[in-house]
């Protein structure tokens, strides 16, 4: 059985809500924070349903998404494709459709429309934060909640990887 994921909170709590009956229950996991492996363990609910979790150290919850792109290099402003394979509201997961000289640090514009009703549009500058063959992990460069235009895509992106 795939585990279900439990998110760590600002309090170090996380919630743990049974599949089989919709019960949650907040646990406090400050003692696991330290251990650098993944946590996983089983929790019996009340109704005696026994699931497997995975402790979820993101700040944020990452979609897995198939979404075609492209990014232009801020250093050279060449333009890539690129497929987005997943996404939180505070970065990305890319993967090159070509070969580039691209290397951690490096800063891209990134624009692809989300596969919603409205297609969104997301033009978003990332930098790139971990690189494995032509995978590239991404930050988003600013999140300002006072900024307009930060808080509209940040909306949208919440909307959308919860939908």
């Amino acid at each position: 059985m795939v585990p279900k994921k439990a998110f760590i909170n600002k309090n170090n709590q996380a919630t743990f809500v049974c599949p089989s009956c919709g019960s949650a229950k907040v646990v406090d996991v400050a003692k696991f924070l330290a251990i650098k492996k993944p946590v996983r363990f089983k929790r019996k609910c009340r109704c005696g349903e026994v699931t497997p979790f995975l402790l979820e150290r993101r700040q944020y919850y990452r979609k897995p998404v198939d979404i075609e792109g492209t990014c232009r290099v801020l250093k050279h402003n060449g333009r890539i494709a690129v497929r987005i394979r997943n996404l939180s509201r505070s970065g990305l997961k890319i993967d090159l459709l070509e070969d580039s000289d691209l290397e951690i640090g490096d800063k891209l514009f990134v624009e692809f429309r989300l596969d919603n009703k409205q297609r969104t549009l997301i033009q978003r500058e990332v930098v790139i934060r971990k690189m494995s063959g032509l995978s590239l992990g991404t930050e988003f460069t600013s999140r300002d909640p006072g900024n307009p235009i930060d808080k509209a895509y940040d909306l949208a992106i919440g909307f959308y990887t919860f939908s």
